[in-house]
């Protein structure tokens, strides 16, 4: 047993940035390479008077092969520094041009770095008489989504931790920040936030106000593991409902796949929004259970790329229709898990074409407990791990004793000579909303 976690290691080093990053890929005249980010430290600043904000991040990674690194960000840069050298990080397409990413501009030998980047942001950010108003709104529906926004960030494959020291310059008014990670105040509108290590680019949620901008309630859920999980629901509208649905939701998911995992709830009812995030979710009402059951199935497994994001979401709307059975007849052919490894969004088919092939496994194995059980089961095994839609598959086999390659080629990896349909429109859940609707919802 020891040889094998001592030869697993080694692959892992081998691979540059771990078993879940796609290939390194060559430029025109070197090699860019997949990194390992150990932890981020930012600091954000939103200067009232000049109405801008600004952030600074130290980022530290591990290289494991000689290349210059790949993060991504998409506003640009003010400063670049690589172990105190000036630098820059270009832009570059990934291989088919399925995502854009940014590549430092030297060559870096193998071993510890430390990256330093300045940049302004400018999304979803409101200055307001009485203060600012800012979000890191996010959606794995639209390539560069989540982080890579507003900070630096690595691709969804890695996990790392992540400190935000957050300061309001030249504003009278109070403020607070509503996130999915430990906030503390250190003075009048100044913060810290601490993160978890096994976050990804999709796991953060953010939102600054000033005090008082929406009706907003906490509560306690008392866990099935004796855990008293602290809640906050906010709205500009009434928060009886949503009260009353989360604690519905979150007994009912308890009761399906056990303990919530993780250790606070966040829930911004905005009526419309729909992202999920670890423990926290923008929503409406009618999609409250939906996003909830994505800090199980996305933000509690998590997926590693895009290929792999059609999991959760099968998951997700199988349970809105309420967990039905599906026969063959009702599967349509798809490549869901079968676009390049590059690709770093979800293929919206997972609604529709994933959930039914969800219940056409759960009548499959009713025999042997349906797949409700699998799920807690793969939950439990996977937490906070990075997966790909090949765990997804082999877990499967392994539990049920079965061989699925067949129904997986066809229905999930696009691999069978019988045509392919393209992708769906999006689910209601997850609207596509414009750079205005969202701005309305901070």
């Amino acid at each position: 047993m020891k040889v094998l976690l001592v030869l697993l290691g080694m692959i892992s080093v081998a691979n540059g940035a771990g078993l879940n990053a796609p290939d390194n890929f060559e430029l025109k005249n070197r090699t860019a390479v997949f990194v390992d980010v150990t932890d981020i430290k930012t600091i954000i600043k939103y200067n009232i008077s000049t109405s801008e904000v600004s952030a600074q991040s130290t980022v530290s990674f591990v290289q494991s092969v000689e290349g210059s690194p790949i993060f991504d960000l998409t506003p640009e840069t003010t400063k670049v520094l690589i172990d105190s050298k000036e630098t820059t990080l270009s832009k570059a397409s990934l291989p088919g041009n399925v995502s854009t990413v940014r590549v430092l501009g030297l060559i870096l030998k193998p071993g510890k770095h430390q990256l330093y980047v300045e940049n302004k942001i400018s999304k979803n950010v409101r200055f307001l008489s009485s203060g600012v108003k800012s979000a890191f709104w996010m959606s794995d529906l639209s390539d560069r989504r989540y982080l890579e926004q507003y900070l630096p960030a690595n691709l969804e494959y890695d996990q790392y931790k992540v400190d935000f020291e957050v300061e309001i310059i030249g504003s009278p008014s109070e403020h607070q920040i509503l996130a999915n990670g430990e906030v503390k105040k250190l003075a009048k509108n100044h913060f810290s936030i601490s993160f978890p290590d096994y976050y990804t680019a999709s796991s953060f949620y953010y939102h600054l106000m000033p005090e008082n901008s929406f009706n907003e309630e906490s509560f306690n859920f008392k866990s099935v593991d004796g855990r008293d999980i602290p809640v906050t629901v906010y709205s500009s509208s009434r928060l009886a409902s949503y009260i009353k649905r989360t604690k519905s939701v979150l007994a009912e998911l308890e009761a399906d796949y056990g303990p919530f995992p993780h250790n606070k709830v966040v829930i911004y009812g905005a009526g419309s929004g729909g992202m999920e995030h670890c423990g926290a979710t923008i929503t409406s009402l009618s999609a409250l259970g939906h996003e909830l059951t994505h800090s199980y199935f996305a933000r509690g497994i998590m997926p590693a790329r895009g290929n792999a994001g059609w999991v959760d979401e099968a998951i997700a709307s199988w349970r809105d229709g309420g967990y039905r059975e599906y026969q063959t007849r009702s599967l349509s052919n798809s490549q869901m898990a079968g676009h390049s490894i590059y690709r770093r969004t979800t293929d919206r088919n997972a609604y529709s074409k994933g959930a039914r092939f969800m219940g056409y496994l759960h009548g499959k194995f009713s025999s042997a407990g349906g797949l409700k059980p699998f799920l807690k089961k793969f939950k439990d095994e996977r937490l906070f791990k990075p997966f790909l839609t090949k765990n997804f598959q082999d877990d499967l086999e392994a539990h049920f004793g079965a061989e699925l390659s067949t129904e997986f080629d066809r229905y999930i990896y696009g691999n069978s000579k019988s045509q392919v349909s393209t992708e769906s429109i999006e689910n209601p859940n997850h609207p596509k909303l414009s750079e205005q609707e969202l701005l309305n919802l901070l």
